[in-house]
C-alpha cells in the first residue's frame, strides 16, 4: 500500500515561497500534495517566476510582493490572497536568514541589526501565524502550520540574534500549539541546517560538508518534503514538535575521517549555521 501526502484542495500559504530555494521547494510541493498555493514574496520578479512554475504543476496559484516585516502590508497581504483563494488551512512560514551586516560578536552587538534579524526571522512569523489561525478559529476550521527554524536555535557564535530569533520561534510555536490545539490547529517546525540555495551557494563547500554526519550539504527539496509530511494529515496526532531536517549535525561533527581542519574558521562556522531559509 502506498502512503501520499495529499493537502486535498485545500489553500496552503507560503511565506518566502520565491527565489528558487527552500520557499519554492515548498509552494511547488504543496502544489504537488493537491494544495491551492499562495506565496508571499518581496521582489515581483519572483513572484512571476513562481506563478510559472506553479502553473505548469498545474495548480491554482496567487501570489502577492510585500516586505514581511511591514506588520500592515503583511497582514493586508494574507487578507487579499485569503479572498482569492478562501482562509489558509496550511501555513508555511521560510522567510528568516542573516544579512552580511549581521553577523557580530555579542560584545558588539549592535541592536539595530537586532532588531532587524528579529524582525525578519520571529516578527513576522508571529503576525502570519496570528491571522491564518484567528481566521480558522472565527470560521471553525482546522488547520496546520509549520514553521522553518535552525539548528542556530541552540546556539551560534557571531549569531547571537539569529539564535535568539529562532530559540523565540521555535518556544512560541509551541506555545501556539498548546492554545489553538483544542481547536484542531497544529503548529510544528522543521529545523534545518546548511541547504544548497541560490543564496548559500549551490556548490558542494566540502569544508561546509565535512563537518555534517552525512557528509553533504541538503537540498530545498528534502526540507519541504518534511514540511509537508507536518502540513498534512499524515502528521494528524503530531503538534508542538520540531523536527530536524540536518543531516545529524545538530547532534555534533561525525566521527570516521578527520573533520577538515577549516571547521575551525569563523567565517565558514557562521556561514554553515545559515540555512538562508529563503
Amino acid at each position: 500500500m502506498s502512503i501520499e501526502i495529499d493537502l486535498a484542495r485545500r489553500p496552503c500559504l507560503v511565506v518566502g515561497g520565491a527565489g528558487g530555494g527552500i520557499g519554492t521547494a515548498m509552494a511547488l510541493a504543496a502544489a504537488r500534495a493537491g494544495a491551492v498555493v499562495g506565496v508571499l514574496t518581496n521582489l515581483e520578479e519572483h513572484a512571476a517566476d513562481t506563478r510559472a512554475l506553479l502553473g505548469n504543476a498545474g495548480t491554482t496559484c496567487a501570489t502577492a510582493v510585500v516586505d514581511v516585516t511591514d506588520e500592515a502590508a503583511l497582514v493586508a497581504a494574507i487578507a487579499e490572497l485569503a479572498s482569492t483563494l478562501g482562509p489558509f488551512r496550511h501555513l508555511v512560514n521560510v522567510v528568516g536568514g542573516n544579512l552580511a551586516d549581521d553577523y557580530h560578536r555579542t560584545a558588539e552587538l549592535d541592536m539595530v541589526s537586532f532588531d532587524r534579524v528579529v524582525a525578519r526571522n520571529l516578527r513576522y512569523a508571529m503576525v502570519s501565524c496570528r491571522e491564518v489561525a484567528a481566521r480558522l478559529i472565527a470560521d471553525e476550521l482546522t488547520g496546520s502550520i509549520v514553521n522553518v527554524s535552525s539548528k542556530a536555535a541552540r546556539g551560534t557564535p557571531l549569531l547571537a540574534s539569529y539564535s535568539a530569533a529562532k530559540s523565540g520561534l521555535e518556544a512560541a510555536s509551541r506555545a501556539m500549539a498548546l492554545e489553538w490545539g483544542p481547536a484542531g490547529i497544529r503548529v510544528n517546525l522543521v529545523s534545518v541546517g546548511t541547504v544548497r540555495t541560490p543564496r548559500t551557494g549551490e556548490d558542494d563547500q566540502p569544508e561546509v560538508a565535512a563537518m555534517i554526519p552525512l557528509r553533504r550539504r541538503g537540498e530545498p527539496d528534502e526540507v519541504a518534503n518534511a514540511a509537508m509530511f507536518l502540513l498534512s494529515d499524515l502528521a494528524s496526532y503530531v503538534t508542538g514538535h520540531t523536527l530536524d531536517v540536518d543531516g545529524a549535525v545538530g547532534f555534533g561533527q561525525p566521527g570516521g575521517d578527520q573533520v577538515s581542519r577549516f571547521s575551525r574558521r569563523a567565517d565558514v562556522r557562521a556561514r554553515f549555521a545559515d540555512p538562508g531559509a529563503d
